[in-house]
């Protein structure tokens, strides 16, 4: 009730004032670029609902208050003119077509650039189109929308996508994420609302980045927030109600074709010498009981799955914010609210947000500025991977995998049971028996203050402190089961209920000064900055573990029996001192010249090894500024870019203090026959390491033509990291538990990316098209002489990608018994029909590890995104496609090998080999219940393509006519719908999304999302 009293309160402040204040009429005409009247644009009075359309023939007429000394003209398609109406009363205005990019203005480093003068990779973004995705998470909204920069998703978990953003591929071994700023405060990109964003800048190559230093290895991404302007109040909201449901995920055989299959994989099992198969368990007569049963509390045919994933979910999204200003205060607040609710029972995600950017300006040298940002997330989740008895997870993976043979719900309610008798995963997730609950605040100030002591000189002073904590607690239930007749106890829980509280703290501190100085002396323009940050990070961790709850229905550590408990925690921190630099030089907007410069100090490392240097130089040439260039009329802008520089990274530490040696106070020693408790070292210390350090060679152009109706810019990079950090062996007569680090490792990446945008107008309607293509081919080029690393499918190995997939060469399947006997080659136990048949590819008569090769490459290649915007009068429309060209995925766990640990068969292994269709070419190799290890090897037979064509977003909207809101506290109403993955075009099996095309097990499936949404301006 007080808010809607103040909204009133408000409301009436606004009507007075337009109702008293003295009122002119202006009126004008307004032409397009060639001078013919141009019906349907919007003239406004900025941050005001007073405003008025252009007629047929051109014409308007407004009332506006006399105070008033500017109008906005705009259109879609042309740029947005500010005109100034303080000394006439009429005015005629001709609109000039919005040339893509040549006034654009973007963030770089420490400071904003026009796009024309940039000699550096940077792609920008507008905050709108970030903000029009029906996305919970910001990281999903960067997908496709700029070239070079690969975004991927391996789930559709609530809040938590599992989302990685890669700028220029993939660069070292150890952590590849970009360091993201948020007005200047490192941060991610999923802490902020799209809403929010006014725009944002991807620092591609190491000319842009190098002046972020040690931190910027990976690229850089600025985000930079709304803000206040001058004028009236403006009240904005922007909400949506829809919902989700899965793209893809397995679909699990009958219980008869289970039965089915068990008996011809254990056939196989059991098959003879002489080929002669094995027994059965169920056999036909029961298979066809099952079958034909109607009391299917005595014969199940359940669906665990399907019967606890919701095919669809609730989602909503609430933005609302609050913008003034006057010439010396200036004011945007926002708040939003975000709910995701999961597709299973006593699961979601919620998150709140609020951030209020403020400034103040005391006079013509002073301004302050005062930044607040807190942001609070929950999530609940049922279906964590708390393990059972058997060791078994209880999440996703146990309901997919359940066999349909096994009861999930009796008719009378009682629970079922899994394969060992004891609590199934719906179970689990009904009855909330496994709950994580987790709970992350942030809270960011920053403190600032601008001085102009003299023309040409700025100096910015910041201090940002900035407190996350993040709370995760995981409670276990036991509970027993029953007979679903006579209710007596058959299942008994063997452990007790526990608890697990986690408490994650940290806080940072970053301090900043900047000195800016431009000068400008006929054609010659200068401009220099210089810098110093003090960034700190201080983080604690507490753990605590309890067990035995006779009151379960207390989730509290002090609920539980402290006999046996667990207590632990730590305490790291870090420290990293700055000063960098840059010059930028332009001679009649024709040849540019960029230098940039950061000295890093690191508390990381060993003393004579804290300190790095990364420089960076970058040259354009705007040829189309030559007097040479002056007869192409249809020529805007040309450019030419060469750019080259160092940055660094010290993410592989794995330590905030490598250089000491660590000790472990529970190791033990044995003296006689006496085990006795004592210390010993644990890692060793590593006093003579340095930065990774990557350098980077970039060329690129940029070309505008047709009066801005064509843009295109095209850049090719070599990226180089060297003394990548790697754990290298140690004889262990060293006494050391880990292996120590060293600077060994190099890797290559060689890319190129390229943009295509085109706009034009015709009439009312207005279109712009962009397309993006990138590549990038990775490799390693040194691992400091270690063999190479094989991890199950993946191996590192000099001159392959990182974590290429390794196996053997498969050859199909054999047709028959006697075939398999016959193969001279000697692969794995004893072969039969419709196992797999591999290629020995060193003739040596065997399979062996020296038959394994690189089958493909995990690293999505050949990126591509297609931008499609339309307006018509008020209605808009935008879509989205993005995909794959090449990308190598592989099938494994159960989804390749039915009845592995227990689990179920889907529908796609019925096309598998079998004596009845003994088909060389089907899907699955032969069944098996122990998994015949043949079939189980690494090999091309898994591996599949993960190419895909996506329409990854669509959205249609209405802006209602200025006309209809006329008079009224409304200046501007647009409704929308918005759906995200619609379809997709992809060669994968059902079940496996070419997002993440390796592994379905336990995996939350992808999902689209449908939404209905309104924006309102008041």
């Amino acid at each position: 009730m007080q808010m809607k009293n103040l909204m009133v309160f408000v409301f009436g402040l606004l009507l007075c004032t337009t109702v008293w204040a003295q009122q002119r009429t202006i009126t004008g005409m307004v032409s397009d670029e060639v001078g013919q009247p141009l019906p349907g644009v919007n003239v406004t009075v900025e941050g005001t609902a007073v405003g008025t359309v252009t007629g047929p023939d051109g014409s308007f007429t407004l009332q506006i208050n006399e105070n008033i000394t500017s109008l906005l003209v705009s259109f879609i398609g042309f740029k947005t003119q500010e005109v100034d109406i303080a000394s006439t009363s009429n005015i005629s205005v001709q609109m000039e077509l919005d040339a893509i990019g040549i006034e654009e203005v973007v963030a770089v480093g420490y400071g904003i650039q026009k796009k024309v003068n940039l000699t550096g990779s940077i792609a920008s973004v507008q905050g709108e189109k970030l903000a029009e995705k029906s996305v919970v998470q910001t990281s999903q909204a960067l997908q496709g929308i700029a070239a070079g920069v690969t975004v991927t998703s391996n789930n559709g978990k609530p809040g938590n996508e599992g989302t990685t953003v890669r700028v220029r591929g993939i660069g070292t071994l150890n952590d590849n994420n970009p360091l993201v700023l948020i007005d200047g405060v490192a941060s991610s990109l999923d802490a902020i609302d799209p809403n929010d964003i006014a725009d944002m800048s991807i620092l591609k190559d190491a000319a842009s980045a190098a002046i972020y230093g040690s931190r910027a290895a990976n690229g850089v991404i600025l985000i930079t927030t709304k803000r206040g302007k001058s004028g009236e109040m403006v009240v904005s909201y922007n909400g949506s109600v829809g919902f989700t449901t899965p793209i893809t995920y397995p679909v699990n055989a009958s219980a008869w074709d289970y039965m089915m299959l068990y008996d011809e994989a254990n056939a196989n099992d059991l098959r003879t010498d002489d080929g002669v198969p094995g027994g059965v368990i169920y056999g036909t007569e029961k298979i066809n009981t099952w079958k034909n049963a109607t009391d299917r509390d005595e014969y199940p045919n359940s669906d665990m799955f399907k019967e606890t994933y919701a095919d669809k979910a609730a989602q909503t999204k609430h933005f609302l914010s609050l913008s003034m200003g006057t010439d010396k205060l200036k004011s945007n607040t926002s708040i939003n609210y975000t709910y995701q609710d999961a597709h299973y029972p006593n699961s979601g995600y919620t998150r709140y947000g609020v951030r209020s950017n403020n400034s103040y300006k005391m006079n013509d040298v002073v301004e302050f500025g005062v930044d607040l940002s807190i942001r609070k997330t929950l999530s609940e989740d049922a279906a964590a991977g708390i393990t059972d008895a058997s060791g078994q997870g209880h999440n996703l993976d146990q309901l997919m995998r359940q066999p349909a043979i096994y009861p999930t719900r009796f008719s009378n309610g009682v629970w079922g049971y899994n394969y060992n008798g004891g609590p199934h995963a719906m179970m689990s997730i009904f009855e909330a028996l496994h709950m994580t609950y987790n709970t992350w605040h942030e809270t960011l100030a920053k403190l600032s203050a601008t001085i102009n002591p003299f023309t040409g000189m700025r100096i910015n002073l910041s201090y940002a402190p900035k407190l996350n904590t993040a709370d995760i607690k995981t409670v276990s239930k036991t509970t027993n089961l029953y007979d679903y007749q006579t209710g007596e106890v058959i299942y008994t829980p063997p452990g007790q209920a526990s608890m697990t509280e986690t408490r994650n703290t940290t806080i940072e501190d970053d301090i900043n000064v900047l000195v800016n100085y431009d000068k400008s002396i006929g054609g010659h323009d200068l401009s220099a900055l210089g810098g110093f940050q003090y960034l700190t990070n201080d983080y604690n961790h507490l753990y605590a573990y309890r067990q035995g709850n006779d009151f379960q229905q207390f989730e509290e550590l002090n609920s539980y029996n402290p006999v046996g408990q667990t207590n632990s925690g730590y305490t790291t921190e870090w420290a990293l001192m700055s000063y960098f630099g840059r010059i930028n030089y332009s001679y009649n907007g024709k040849y540019l010249l960029e230098a940039n410069v950061r000295y890093d100090g690191s508390s990381r490392f060993a003393s004579g090894y804290k300190w790095g240097v990364f420089p960076s130089f970058s040259l354009g040439w705007r040829f189309s500024e030559e007097s040479f260039m002056d007869n192409l009329d249809w020529l805007d802008n040309a450019k030419l870019r060469a750019s080259w520089g160092e940055l660094g990274n010290q993410s592989g530490l794995g330590s905030n203090y490598p250089f000491a040696l660590t000790i472990a106070t529970d190791q033990y020693a044995v003296f006689g026959d006496e085990l006795n408790p004592g210390y010993a070292p644990v890692n060793y210390a590593l006093n003579d390491i340095t930065w990774e350090t990557t350098r980077m060679l970039d060329f690129g152009i940029d070309f505008t033509i047709l009066g801005g109706k064509l843009d295109a810019t095209f850049d090719w990079y070599k990226k180089d990291t060297r003394d990548i950090l790697l754990s290298m062996p140690i004889p262990s007569v060293m006494g050391y538990a880990n292996s120590p680090k060293q600077n060994a490792g190099a890797v290559e990446n060689i890319g190129w990316d390229l943009t295509l945008s085109h706009a034009n107008t015709f009439g009312k309607f207005y279109y712009k098209i962009t397309g993006i293509l990138s590549d990038v081919k990775n490799k390693i080029t040194d691992m400091g002489g270690l063999n190479p690393q094989v991890s199950g499918i993946y191996v590192k190995q000099v001159g392959d990608p990182i974590n290429a997939l390794y196996g053997y060469q498969a050859d199909g399947l054999f047709s028959s018994f006697e075939e398999a006997r016959a193969y001279e080659v000697t692969q794995w136990g004893k072969l039969q029909g419709g196992d797999i048949r591999y290629i020995d590819l060193d003739d040596d008569g065997a399979m062996t590890g020296d038959d394994r090769f690189v089958l493909g490459n995990p690293i999505p290649r050949w990126t591509y995104s297609l931008n499609l915007d339309a307006k018509y009068e008020g209605f808009d429309l935008a879509l989205f496609f993005q995909g794959v060209g090449k990308r190598d995925g592989y099938i494994s766990g159960w989804y390749a090998y039915p009845f592995s640990n227990a689990s179920t068969v889907l529908e796609q292994h019925l096309d598998r080999w079998y004596e009845g269709n003994p088909n060389p070419d089907a899907a699955f190799p032969r069944l098996s219940i122990n998994q015949h290890s043949n079939n189980t090897q690494p090999s091309t037979f898994w591996q599949v393509s993960a190419a895909y064509l996506r329409l990854k977003n669509v959205q249609l909207g209405y802006t209602l006519p200025a006309s209809l809101l006329k008079g009224k506290s409304i200046s501007n109403v647009r409704i929308f719908a918005n759906a995200s993955n619609v379809f997709t075009i992809s060669d994968l099996p059902i079940g496996m999304d070419p997002e993440s095309p390796f592994s379905v097990q336990g995996s939350y499936p992808l999902i689209s999302t449908y939404a209905f949404g309104v924006q309102v301006k008041f």
